[in-house]
């Protein structure tokens, strides 16, 4: 599933932010196992590409915690040991993300 994690995560999100809470329940359950199932690193990147910049507040609030979920799985260590760039836009997501307006986003 690791080659299309991009697409999933891309239209799971989108689902997030214009559907009914019956299909935002499903769509955040499904964003969990997809998570749960392909590199902790691909979730991450289709996370931050998808949902971290989304202007619905219900996308980027379950963007940051399937994101947190990866994160987690990967170890602050092993997170930032990788290389200059992919560190800096780690630390740039996680900036946006803690000052972002919504409270549960943050």
């Amino acid at each position: 599933m690791d080659q299309e994690v991009d697409e999933v995560a891309r239209v799971l999100l989108q689902k997030m932010g214009d559907s009914s809470e019956f299909i935002q329940k499903a769509a955040n359950r499904s964003l969990g196992i997809m998570v749960g199932s392909v590199t902790p690193a691909r979730a991450m990147t289709a996370l931050m590409a998808s949902g971290v910049q989304h202007r619905n507040v219900l996308v980027r609030k379950c963007a940051a915690e399937h994101l947190l979920t990866a994160m987690e799985q990967i170890g602050a260590e092993k997170l930032l040991s990788g290389t200059r760039d992919s560190t800096e836009l780690l630390v740039r997501t996680l900036v946006k993300l803690a000052q972002d307006s919504h409270q549960e986003t943050r």
